[in-house]
């Protein structure tokens, strides 16, 4: 298992600002590296994981909100928030909690507006990540 100082710049690319006006932060470093043990190759695994499943976790709830389908949407955006916070993207799981909950409460009326919020942020959540990764690849390159 490869260590890592977590002396990087903060993990986010600008974000819009949040309620109170502050800049906010699109991942956690600390809750990233802490869910990997500190282990970067199993980052990239688990990085790697969600690029690749992201998109069809949303195209199964866009799928249950218009087919009616609750459960999927329930379990869909449950998984998709479990991967979210892997990597700390708090705006991102928030989102999907509350599609989630559209879900379990059988009100998929009243999803579309937090699904379209879920696919905007797990969109930056993923910008982000790709950006870190980046960041973390040209360290390593450099020593």
């Amino acid at each position: 298992m490869r260590a890592r100082n977590n002396s990087l710049s903060p993990v986010a690319s600008p974000a819009p600002p949040d309620s109170s006006g502050a800049p906010a932060q699109i991942l956690d470093r600390e809750t990233m590296l802490g869910s990997v043990e500190n282990d970067l190759d199993l980052l990239h695994e688990l990085a790697e994981l969600f690029f690749a499943e992201s998109p069809g976790l949303l195209a199964q709830i866009r799928s249950g909100i218009a087919q009616n389908k609750p459960e999927l949407v329930e379990r869909c955006a449950h998984t998709l928030k479990g991967a979210l916070s892997n990597f700390g993207a708090r705006r991102a799981c928030q989102a999907a909690r509350e599609v989630e909950m559209c879900g379990r409460d059988a009100r998929l009326g009243d999803a579309a507006a937090p699904f379209s919020t879920l696919e905007a942020e797990v969109a930056v959540a993923s910008n982000a990540l790709s950006d870190y990764l980046r960041e973390v690849k040209r360290e390593d390159s450099s020593r």
